[in-house]
This record gives C-alpha cells, sequence and structure tokens, in this order.
C-alpha cells in the first residue's frame, strides 16, 4: 500500500509540473503547427480579378492558405463568409451558378480552402455544399438588410432636413405670400 501512495505522490508531483508548463508547451506547438500568415493581404477578395489570382494563389500554396481562410472563417462559414469575399461578390456568385449568377464551384481550390476550415467540425462535402449555399444566401440577406437600412438613414435625414425648412416658412406666411416688386 505504500508503494502505491508513492507512486501516486509521485505522479502528483510530474502532473503538477506539467500543469505549470502547460502554457508554454501549448504555445510552441502552436508555433510548430501553424504558420501564422497575415490574411489582410489578400482578404476580403473584392473583384472576380482578384478572385482569379486568389485561386491560383491558393492552388499553389494549399496550407498555407488552408491555416489563412481556418483563422477567417472560425468555424462558422455563414457568419465570416464576408471576411472571404467582399459584399459585391457575393452578391455576383452562387454555388451553382443559376439564376444569372456566376458559378462559386468552378474556383475548388478556394472551395477545398472552405471545406478544410469547416471539416473540423465533421463535416462532409456534401454537408458543406449545403453549408456554403445557406452561407450566400443569409450574406445576401445582410448586405440587401444594410443597403436598406442605409437608404432609410438617408431618406429620414433628407426628410428631416426638409421639416427643418418647412416650418420657418409656413409659420410666417406673410413671407411666403410676399410678393417681390423690383423697383
Amino acid at each position: 500500500m505504500e508503494s502505491m501512495e508513492a507512486r501516486m505522490e509521485a505522479l502528483d508531483k510530474k502532473m503538477d509540473c506539467v500543469l505549470k508548463n502547460q502554457s508554454t508547451i501549448l504555445a510552441i506547438l502552436s508555433k510548430l503547427t501553424h504558420e501564422d500568415v497575415p490574411a489582410g493581404d489578400m482578404f476580403p477578395i473584392k473583384t472576380v480579378e482578384e478572385l482569379e489570382r486568389a485561386e491560383s494563389k491558393i492552388a499553389k500554396e494549399v496550407p498555407k492558405y488552408d491555416n489563412i481562410v481556418k483563422k477567417i472563417i472560425k468555424g462558422d462559414l455563414s457568419r465570416n463568409l464576408d471576411g472571404i469575399l467582399g459584399p459585391d461578390l457575393i452578391m455576383l456568385f452562387n454555388y451553382d451558378g443559376i439564376l444569372g449568377k456566376m458559378p462559386f464551384k468552378n474556383y475548388t481550390a478556394l472551395n477545398n480552402a472552405l471545406l478544410n476550415a469547416v471539416k473540423e467540425d465533421g463535416i462532409s462535402s456534401r454537408v458543406y455544399i449545403q453549408l456554403i449555399r445557406a452561407a450566400f444566401k443569409n450574406n445576401k440577406g445582410r448586405i440587401a438588410k444594410r443597403k436598406y437600412d442605409k437608404k432609410v438613414k438617408v431618406q429620414k435625414h433628407k426628410d428631416n432636413e426638409d421639416k427643418d425648412r418647412d416650418p420657418d416658412i409656413e409659420n410666417n406666411k406673410d413671407i411666403a405670400n410676399l410678393n417681390v416688386v423690383y423697383i
């Protein structure tokens, strides 16, 4: 029994040592497994030409861009697609290219990077296609709402300016009805 207790105490001491150094160990492992590459040089992609260039870059350096896309997506493709594609591109594309839109499925390197970014969650390629379709739909809705909200805000501002001008004229009807006579 005493030897068992001695072993347990020795294991506890070793475990304490590991726990004390855990953050250092995790930081070193993180540096070894993930290459920190700035994502701002290419993302979000704003034009079709930039998308073509990005597709060729991603195809040449798959692991590098897999990590970048993974950092941008942060596990939620629907919320963070606008970190990969700009709003104008989102509006130009859908996954299959139907209804007058351009097909996003033709950009296989970028699609593979997006798939790898969400694949860690145990998602298959079939489910990925459903996710990317939903992501386009949700982001288009957000973009349309932002555009509408901006339009309403501008209209309210315009209406307020008109109201600010009109009461002055209406309150002083003598000035409004004044005929100017030039001598």
